[in-house]
């Protein structure tokens, strides 16, 4: 029950930071689709559905992490991203810190699956002992 109440936490934290967070776009939608991810992780039918977004989230944010840097110091493309006060900074720590959520619902999706293996695998035992 604890890598539930885990991927809950992870879900909740991800809707705080798209919600409240002073990200700038799209550092919100990251951190929306890899709650969607972790939602989806807590049920054994769309564990891997939900697996896969959070690694996508993860492989994608980092990639996104160091764009602003670039593209704000080149005055041909200040119009991708906003690179006005500490815009840029606020795009990769929230980029960073969408990742590290990813990563640790990705982990606790595993850990859930594995438990849930388990506790099946020794339900069949069981049952092959009284018969």
């Amino acid at each position: 029950m604890g890598e539930r109440a885990g991927l809950a936490i992870v879900c909740a934290l991800m809707v705080g930071c798209a919600a409240f967070g002073p990200f700038p776009h799209p550092v919100p939608l990251l951190f929306a689709i890899a709650a969607v991810g972790a939602a989806n992780a807590v049920f054994p039918l769309m564990r891997t559905f939900g697996s896969a977004l959070l690694g996508g989230v993860a492989a994608a944010s980092i990639g996104l992490a160091s764009v602003p840097f670039v593209t704000c110091s080149s005055e041909k493309f200040t119009e991708v991203f906003t690179c006005t006060g500490d815009a840029p900074t606020w795009h990769m720590t929230g980029a960073v810190l969408v990742a590290g959520l990813s990563g640790a619902g990705l982990v606790l999706a595993r850990v859930l699956g594995t438990a849930l293996l388990e506790r099946r695998l020794a339900a069949v035992e069981s049952r092959g002992e009284r018969d």
